[in-house]
């Protein structure tokens, strides 16, 4: 349903949530809310506790810190439509519908008329997303472009001594017999190593796997001379921000930090159950360091020790705006963001869940993200917030779609065949 599906509610401070969610009363107001169905639910879970601290809204354990941002998510929906229902409070958020907050349009860039690649410069602006074509990372999907390129190939032969000369220069997955026409087409293990991939994704992982394994990215920088950033967007290190030492934080941002908000004990306690991404293979630069010093569209980590940052708030000091994403903005200081989710200007209070951390990103040499997209290595859209911040661990019981899957859903009935390739007849 489109309760289900949306993430976009108002979020409190991690401290507010957790202290409201260890408090009996408050929980036990919430559960005479609930229907008979999930008052059984719940007796269910007494009777058979494996020692989680909460029932989740469908009565399974919270084992993990997944299935407490879920759980979190859904009782802050209840609680916001309760006060809409008592005229308490309006929120911006619910007066749209599910499909004016989770959307993604296509950005053509090919002419349909002519066929011929339409001017880039006002394709590739920040923020534009962009999507992995899978048969350009799974060999078996690759297959079907070799033969169209084999047998254009084929009615214009030359020189072979010339032709092996514009070969890829890096070793294939393709067959050891393919002639050089079909190499060009092959996956190239630079490409896959760029998103940390070191196989093509392999059918036998399933579609939900290997389209996790797809890359997404959101375009940061782009210029002439030094080439594209961007930020790989759906793989996950394995880490929390709780898991960095405060020490990473303390040069950075520490008076900001201190007694008048009381985040204690760690510089980044608004942040600490939020994951820690990783962004691509290149290095970020610090803005600890003295590289580049003058250059602001060098990604610097958001101040501090090379961790950059997406968000939607516009008050974070040092951040930038992605004209093409949506109310997004990149960079800025993590810890003066504590605050800055706060301001009184905003429409409403923002919390952990409006940002999303890196380590890492993406880079290009100049013309290189380009000659990739005329290779057909991409497509390029705009997404909404709401769909590329949408937790996609677990919906209650349920996993989330990929980030992949549901942006080429998004784009409509003609990528559907592309989505096709990885998930064949199944339902959507």
């Amino acid at each position: 349903s489109n309760d289900d599906n949306n993430d976009a509610a108002v979020m409190k401070s991690l401290r507010d949530r957790m202290s409201e969610m260890s408090s009996a009363d408050d929980f036990a107001d919430f559960e005479e809310e609930d229907d008979d169905e999930e008052e059984e639910d719940y007796d269910e879970y007494e009777e058979g506790s494996s020692g989680s601290a909460l029932p989740d809204l469908e009565g399974n354990t919270l084992s993990s810190i997944d299935d407490l941002i879920g759980f979190a998510q859904a009782k802050a929906r209840q609680k916001a439509a309760d006060d809409i229902k008592k005229g308490k409070k309006k929120k911006a958020f619910a007066t749209g519908t599910w499909e004016d907050e989770n959307w993604a349009n296509p950005i053509p860039h090919f002419d349909e008329s002519t066929g011929e690649l339409l001017d880039l410069d006002d394709i590739l602006e920040r923020g534009v997303v962009l999507l992995a074509n899978p048969a350009k990372f799974c060999s078996d999907l690759a297959e079907s472009d070799d033969d169209d390129i084999s047998s254009s190939s084929k009615s214009g032969k030359g020189n072979s001594f010339i032709g092996g000369l514009f070969d890829d220069p890096f070793p294939t997955f393709g067959d050891s017999e393919s002639s050089s026409s079909s190499s060009s087409s092959s996956i190239s293990p630079a490409l896959l190593a760029k998103f940390g991939i070191t196989l093509p994704p392999s059918p036998d992982l399933g579609p939900d796997r290997r389209a996790d394994l797809l890359p997404v990215v959101i375009l940061i920088d782009r210029d002439p001379g030094r080439g594209s950033q961007a930020m790989l967007l759906n793989r996950r290190t394995g880490n929390l921000m709780g898991d960095l030492p405060p020490t990473l934080f303390d040069s950075a941002g520490s008076d900001d930090a201190s007694d008048e908000d009381g985040f204690t004990p760690h510089p980044l306690a608004a942040f600490m159950i939020q994951p820690l991404w990783w962004a691509g293979s290149s290095p970020s630069i610090s803005k600890d360091s003295d590289d580049d010093d003058d250059d602001p569209t060098i990604s610097r980590g958001g101040g501090v020790k090379a961790i950059d940052m997406l968000h939607a708030c516009p008050y974070v000091k040092g951040c930038t705006p992605l004209p093409k994403a949506d109310g997004l903005y990149w960079g800025g200081d993590p810890v003066q963001a504590q605050k800055a989710m706060k301001d009184d200007r905003l429409e409403k209070p923002m919390s952990g869940f409006d940002f999303k951390f890196f380590i890492q990103t993406t880079r290009w040499l100049p013309t290189q993200l380009e000659q990739e997209i005329k290779d057909g290595t991409w497509y390029v859209a705009t997404v909404s917030k709401e769909v590329l911040f949408r937790s996609r661990d677990r919906l209650g019981a349920k996993r989330a779609k990929p980030l992949w899957t549901e942006i080429i859903e998004l784009l409509g009935d003609d990528y559907k065949h592309i989505r096709d390739q990885l998930y064949g007849d199944e339902d959507d």
